[in-house]
């Protein structure tokens, strides 16, 4: 990979991470901060996993990047992949908040993947090593 190519690629990483890391730190802090009574410090692990895909996206070296952000998408999937069946209740508002936490949790994490992919891909037809 040529210096140019790095550097958009990292660019592209870094502008799907940085809006998946905010949104994961906003479901972190909401899920923990607005459920009325006593919630379990678990609730916070979107807000740690979305200060690691904001950690992710200052790396500076492409692959180091997508990998930490693909590591912190699957976490989020192995966390909140079980509450996305439930979506329709979620979205009828009939879940509760851990729930509806979760779901956010992975839908977040599944368009991030996304979103990295497609950076990635876009990183290789920028070195001249797109797909044919």
């Amino acid at each position: 990979m040529t210096a140019i190519a790095t550097t958009m690629s990292t660019l592209r990483l870094a502008r799907v991470l940085r809006p998946a890391g905010l949104l994961l730190l906003l479901i972190g802090i909401a899920g923990y901060a607005l459920p009325a009574g006593p919630v379990h410090w678990t609730a916070l692990i979107p807000a740690m996993l979305g200060g690691l895909a904001l950690a992710a996206a200052r790396l500076r070296h492409p692959y180091a990047a997508a990998g930490l952000g693909a590591l912190v998408c699957l976490i989020a999937l192995m966390g909140g992949g079980s509450a996305l069946p439930q979506l329709p209740a979620v979205l009828a508002g009939e879940a509760g908040p851990a729930t509806a936490s979760r779901a956010a949790t992975a839908l977040v994490a599944l368009l991030t993947l996304a979103g990295l992919a497609l950076a990635l891909r876009r990183g290789r037809g920028a070195d001249g090593q797109g797909a044919r």
